[in-house]
């Protein structure tokens, strides 16, 4: 008996909330104010989570994705030679000892070879000779002139040779001739290649060593002609490097003139500076290419653009729970986001999460006026 009466209570309870609840689901109907225009109580759109943010015109970037290849920057790159007084052929001496090897590390003016060379011994035999020369006719002023000129000659016969200046002053000092000369590096860098042997007869002219520079690199890339609208010189690039998840940025410093036949591709060209020497030459890359939209946009979430009868339309809050259901002209998306343009005030407020529950109670409009029509 108790369990027949706790029963009944229940179902008197579970009616009598329903009773209840009938008002408030007619408030949650939708009021509907005109073809683009939309009413919804608060509850409504709390219970549904729409919600809507301001949103201003600004300036965006398309993202263009393409395989590039890194390279050595060539002015960056130093080949270390024998210097030639003379022919090219002739014979410039014989490598004694060679400080440096592929793949190691070296700075400017860091000595890579010494070579025994009769050409060197000679020009400091002339150096000192002049030196000589000018003591003796730096008292007659008659003949200070071509002294000076005989010196000045000698000391750049030793730079062309790659002498430094201090070694030249120690000459004069000491008066001590050296029989070998010491090649260095030009730049900072690293040794990509090592002709020099020790015991090695060389000419003039003959390249030992090739240095590279890797603080910056560059990365060649090709674009599909329909990408090529828009790419500028100076637009940005960005490098995701998988090993390391460090993100370089660069720019563009290079478009070709020519398409290549075959691929029907442009090539384009980044500069980017080199950290930590993550980007070596040779490795293949995936670059994000930024080109700048024309103007400024609205760049709303993707999920806030519609399709509606053909068209793309945002569903824009008025004011508290009045919705308008506005057309606009979207782009391409890029990273989430859709560049949309329209006469819209900035600051407007669109719908920017659950629109669909929006867009569902138009339609639901819609077909209840065809079938009043009807």
């Amino acid at each position: 008996m108790r369990q027949t009466f706790s029963l009944f209570v229940r179902k008197v309870l579970f009616l009598a909330a329903g009773v209840v609840a009938l008002p408030h689901l007619a408030q949650a109907a939708p009021l509907h104010v005109s073809d683009d225009l939309i009413s919804l109580s608060p509850d409504t759109v709390r219970s549904l989570g729409i919600t809507s943010h301001p949103y201003s015109p600004r300036h965006g970037a398309r993202r263009i994705r393409i395989s590039g290849v890194v390279a050595l920057i060539a002015d960056r790159v130093s080949y270390v030679t024998v210097r030639s007084l003379g022919v090219s052929t002739q014979i410039f001496g014989r490598i004694g000892k060679v400080y440096a090897d592929t793949g190691d590390h070296v700075t400017k003016y860091q000595v890579l070879v010494t070579v025994f060379s009769p050409d060197y011994i000679e020009a400091q035999q002339e150096y000192l000779q002049a030196v000589k020369l000018a003591e003796i006719s730096g008292k007659d002023p008659a003949n200070q002139g071509f002294s000076e000129k005989i010196t000045e000659a000698a000391v750049m016969k030793l730079r062309n040779l790659g002498v430094l200046e201090g070694e030249i002053d120690t000459l004069r000092k000491t008066q001590r001739i050296r029989r070998y000369l010491a090649i260095r590096s030009d730049i900072n860098g690293y040794v990509l290649k090592k002709n020099a042997i020790s015991g090695q007869t060389v000419y003039s002219g003959a390249r030992l060593f090739t240095i590279g520079n890797m603080d910056w690199v560059r990365v060649n890339g090709r674009l599909y002609q329909q990408d090529i609208p828009g790419v500028n010189l100076g637009d940005r690039m960005k490098i995701l490097v998988p090993e390391s998840r460090m993100r370089l940025s660069g720019h563009v410093i290079y478009i070709s003139p020519t398409a290549d036949p075959r691929t029907r591709t442009v090539l384009v060209r980044g500069i980017f500076a080199n950290q930590n020497l993550v980007l070596r030459p040779g490795m293949f890359v995936s670059v994000d290419l930024l080109v700048p939209y024309r103007g400024q946009h609205l760049w709303v979430p993707r999920e806030s653009v519609f399709l509606e009868n053909n068209r793309t339309v945002l569903f824009i809050q008025r004011k508290p729970g009045l919705f308008q259901m506005v057309p606009v002209q979207a782009g391409r998306s890029e990273g989430g986001k859709v560049p949309v343009s329209d006469h819209l005030s900035p600051g407007v407020r669109i719908v920017d999460h659950n629109g669909f529950w929006i867009k569902a109670q138009f339609e639901k409009m819609k077909n209840g006026s065809a079938s009043d029509d009807e």
